[in-house]
Order: structure tokens, then sequence, then C-alpha cells
């Protein structure tokens, strides 16, 4: 066992789909002295939310808790608290997302290259309304495509500008042009792992995962998901999780 890890299980039964959740942010945007993931809605964990999703989801086979240095005790005594089964590792993160993804990539090498890890998903720990006939869905897809990603269009309203370094528009999208990408974001291991290899060769940075494949010309297909797969970043998004924690009776 490397430092920095908990391993729960030693079973040598082969998993073919693994999924990803990174627990390593800090959260410094919701200005709170804590790891956003331990937030209570209605007085339980954002986490919990979460990896229940993946409990109920049963075309995931296990999953895996990417953790901020120093958290690792305390994710793992909620994470058997809760019974959640699915969890079998828990690994330390890096300083950002990519280099957290990495982490998990490493530790999964050895079983991705004998072939055993056939899907891997990439999931943020801080989305904790994911419904699991989505997480289905992404894996089918997935599986017939090579990588797909949870994204939502654009209301009819809404309109995503891009602006050059004085600010001025320069390019506009609106309607089925634009998507907004979310995550789970699900890739066949072996891409995953040659991508972000390459990355690592580049010195390349994603801001999600598939851009570190999209540039190598991986083929992603999206599946289109909802709002209520909200992000907790601020105050507000916590607000908003907490009316949709009552909508759904949860």
């Amino acid at each position: 066992m490397h430092k920095g890890e908990t391993v729960f299980d030693q079973r040598s039964a082969a998993r073919h789909v693994v999924a990803v959740v990174l627990a390593a942010g800090q959260g410094r945007r919701m200005g709170l002295p804590i790891n956003k993931i331990f937030l209570p809605i209605h007085g339980k964990p954002v986490i919990i939310y979460t990896l229940e999703a993946f409990e109920r989801c049963p075309v995931i086979d296990e999953v895996m808790l990417v953790a901020a240095a120093g958290e690792e005790e305390q994710l793992a005594k909620l994470t058997q608290a809760a019974h959640c089964q699915k969890v079998r590792r828990i690994v330390q993160g890096g300083p950002t997302r990519h280099a957290s993804e990495q982490c998990a990539l490493e530790a999964l090498r050895p079983r991705i290259e004998s072939g055993e890890i056939d899907l891997i998903l990439i999931h943020d720990g801080a989305r904790p309304f994911v419904l699991p006939e989505r997480i289905q869905q992404l894996v089918e897809t997935a599986h017939a495509c090579g990588g797909a990603i949870l994204a939502m269009p654009l209301q009819e309203e809404e309109l995503i500008v891009e602006v050059d370094e004085q600010q001025a528009i320069c390019r506009r999208f609106a309607g089925q042009r634009a998507w907004r990408a979310q995550t789970p974001q699900a890739f066949r291991a072996a891409w995953l792992l040659a991508a972000y290899d390459r990355a690592r060769q580049d010195q390349f940075e994603g801001t999600d995962t598939a851009a570190s494949l999209e540039r190598l010309g991986y083929p992603v297909a999206v599946v289109e998901s909802d709002q209520s797969n909200l992000k907790i970043t601020t105050a507000y998004d916590l607000l908003q999780a907490e009316r949709l924690c009552r909508h759904r009776g949860l």
C-alpha cells in the first residue's frame, strides 16, 4: 500500500467499470475553511449523495475516491459509516484537477495495462445529484463510442460569447451549437491512460477530462443531461441543492 492510500478490499476479481470520484478540491469560492464535499445537505455530506448515485447504478463495479492530503481518513470513516460498498480505494490527489486525475490513473495503471479495467468514469465529488440512469446511459454510450460526457444544451434565451484580450466579443454561440459540459465523463481505460501520458509529456492540463482526449483526436460523444446535475461551487449552489433535495424527497 502506498503512502496516502487506503485500501478497503484486496479482492482480485475483475472490475470492468471503475468510477473515479474527485474529492480533493478545497472549494475556495465557497469562502469556508472546509472542503465543500463535507458540507451538509439536509444533514448528510455532499460526497455521500454523490457516492450513493454510483452505489445505485448497476453498471458501476467499483469506485475510487481521490482525496485531498490529510483527508483520507475522514473520507474513509464517512464512506464506511454510509455503507458505500463500491468504494474500494482512496488515493491522495494533486494540487489541480488534472493532477488528481493523473494520481488516480497511476494507481489504476497495472489493471488498465493488463486489460482488467475496460472503462473509467471521472466525476466531480461536488456534483451530488447525478441520476443513476444517466450514469448507465453514459456507460452504454462510452462502450459504443469509446468516450462520452454528460452535457446540457443552452436554454433558448442563453448565449455564450468568446472575447479577445480587450474583452471585445469575437464569437457567439447559441442554441444547439453550445452545450455545458458536466460529469461524469467516461472513456475506454486504455485511451484515457494514453491521453494522460501524452498530456504529461506535452505539459498539457485540460479544463476537463475530455480535453486531453479530444486534442489527440479520440471521439467523444455527448449524452444529454439537465440542470439537476449541478455542481456545488458557491453558497448559492448549496442553497439550490437544499431545494432540489427537498423536491426529490431525499
